[in-house]
């Protein structure tokens, strides 16, 4: 009986890959949950909170900021697991190039959670007080009503 590619590649190998894989669906799950400009939760924000032009007007910028800061994080995050795919390539076991590479996506995955957050409580601040209990609301929602 032949043995497949996977049986013969060692356990810390297979677990390097499966966790740059978690990362990647963790930040799906993270994005959609959310991001106010790309999920339910804007949706939600919309359908429940009357914003007047000047609060879109200031969301609108925090928006535009966001889209570029996330995009930088994206960026480097692809970059991280290419080059985990490389490590993992190159020497199909657990080896400092792997852990190097693995830390690098889990540190990029870290900060596009982080700035994903900061976003969710900068655009808070863009909303009149009175608004605010009404979006906090569609934001524990979501998460609640989006968590695996």
């Amino acid at each position: 009986m032949a043995i497949g590619p996977l049986m013969r590649l060692p356990l810390a190998t297979i677990a390097g890959a499966i966790i740059g894989v978690v990362c990647a669906l963790a930040i799906g799950w993270i994005w959609h949950s959310l991001n106010p400009g790309h999920s339910d939760l804007h949706e939600r924000l919309h359908a429940v909170v009357p914003l007047d032009d000047s609060e879109k007007q200031i969301l609108q910028a925090k928006e535009q900021l966001f889209a570029t800061r996330r995009g930088e994080i994206e960026a480097r995050l692809r970059i991280a697991n290419r080059q985990l795919a490389d490590a993992i390539a190159a020497d199909p076991k657990w080896n400092p190039q792997v852990e190097r590479a693995s830390r690098e996506v889990e540190r990029a995955a870290g900060d596009l959670q982080r700035i994903t957050l900061e976003h969710v409580f900068e655009m808070r601040e863009g909303l009149k007080p009175e608004h605010r209990p009404a979006y906090d609301k569609a934001l524990l929602e979501a998460l609640r009503t989006d968590s695996p």
